[in-house]
């Protein structure tokens, strides 16, 4: 109990000192308190504008990358389009010029035999009358 009693003197004590302080203290130095803290948050709040600011534009920056680069994509997506379907149209028309270079080979190819079969065959059967008539005069 004797303890507790110094400990609430001691307690009383050292809140009456600490009232006696603040009563000490002169309204020019609060003043100058205040003016100073009042100027501690004005650096304060002018070093978050400029942050602030520097976070916005560089928002503003990435945001632009990212559109532009969105732009690249899509202008290289339908240049890609383009492309493939250029390549397909020059694929089809390749393969129909080369069936229809193919089908005129095959055609001229065949005209050739013709003429070489009819040209032979001529030849065999001008060979076969010529034989005909010796083999009938000389007889």
């Amino acid at each position: 109990m004797m303890r507790i009693a110094k400990i609430l003197a001691v307690s009383l004590v050292l809140c009456g000192s600490f009232a006696m302080a603040e009563d000490a203290v002169a309204p020019s130095q609060i003043s100058t308190a205040e003016t100073e803290l009042k100027q501690e948050l004005a650096v304060r709040d002018s070093i978050m504008q400029v942050q602030d600011n520097a976070c916005t534009v560089e928002k503003d920056s990435l945001r632009a990358v990212i559109d532009t680069e969105k732009a690249k994509s899509e202008n290289w997506e339908k240049s890609y389009n383009t492309v493939k379907k250029d390549n397909e149209t020059c694929a089809r028309m390749l393969s129909t010029s080369i069936e229809v270079n193919e089908k005129k080979k095959e055609k001229e190819d065949e005209e050739h035999r013709n003429a070489a079969m009819m040209t032979s065959s001529s030849f065999l059967g001008g060979i076969g009358i010529g034989l005909l008539i010796m083999w009938l005069i000389m007889k």
